[in-house]
């Protein structure tokens, strides 16, 4: 079973709804998971429940509501709110004590593509301390989203926390696809990252979970993602900390990338010490 119980699930309602539901079942199995439907009004007036707009996305949210009852989730509550919508999801996933955030990532709506280098994605990832997945609105993509996993790692603690919720939901794995990226000299050699990934390997199939690694050598959002396209993965997990992350902003250069640009789902997970 999944190691989250109680998850927010952020939507505008557009189409892209879908494709989150199949996050939800491949991250969330278990039909007792707790999923909170969480809409963030932008507008005063459209927040107003008296307004026709409020109505119209009422009846949506229960639609959205009716959908996942029908998929079998026996737990679900809707949330509205009104504000800023990054801030808002946050404070909504804190106070509602969510593990798992799900957010849409496209061109409309509240959660948007980047625009002058910020985005409501990049400011939800920054501030929560929970995992965050990022549907990526890949029509081509499997129904369910663990059917080959790439997982991003330097070897750190935090770039293996994926790992945790990977055993937890061995039995909806199809593969996992270790990758290592060399960015410049200083860093591991390939023939201590090859020993480092082949204990991982190892490790996968102590848990039935066929796996295998790959080494690559340049600029690592730009490898992984290329690394994701050519091995045909669903969905990308790493740490959000990582190079670049500083005080002020704990995203890691190449997580903020990968938000920005992948193509398939992404999964951040936090630092393992940042709660």
């Amino acid at each position: 079973m999944s190691s989250f119980s109680r998850v927010l699930m952020a939507t505008d309602l557009s189409h892209q709804s879908v494709n989150m539901t199949d996050g939800l079942t491949s991250l969330c199995p278990d039909k007792d998971t707790n999923v909170i439907l969480a809409h963030v009004f932008e507008d005063d007036e459209d927040a107003d429940p008296r307004s026709s707009q409020y109505k119209k996305i009422l009846e949506k949210l229960k639609s959205f509501r009716n959908i996942l009852s029908q998929e079998g989730y026996n737990n679900l509550n809707i949330i509205t709110s009104r504000g800023d919508p990054a801030q808002e999801i946050h404070r909504l996933t804190e106070e509602n004590d969510c593990d798992l955030i799900f957010v849409a990532s496209h061109r409309k709506g509240f959660i948007r593509s980047a625009i002058m280098g910020t985005s409501t994605t990049y400011d939800l990832a920054r501030a929560t301390l929970q995992p965050l997945f990022i549907d990526k609105d890949d029509e081509d993509a499997q129904e369910n989203l663990l059917a080959k996993v790439l997982v991003a790692t330097d070897f750190s603690k935090k770039s293996l926390q994926a790992l945790e919720f990977l055993r937890e939901l061995r039995e909806n794995v199809g593969s996992v696809l270790f990758v290592h990226v060399i960015e410049d000299e200083d860093d591991t050699n390939p023939g201590d990252a090859e020993t480092f990934l082949k204990e991982l390997v190892d490790e996968m199939k102590i848990f039935g979970i066929s796996s295998e690694y790959v080494v690559r050598e340049g600029v690592a959002s730009k490898e992984i993602m290329r690394t994701a396209e050519e091995k045909d993965c669903q969905m990308i997990t790493m740490a959000k900390t990582g190079a670049g992350a500083t005080d002020l902003d704990p995203l890691g250069s190449t997580s903020k990338n990968l938000l920005m640009n992948a193509k398939c789902a992404l999964l951040l997970i936090p630092d393992v010490d940042d709660d």
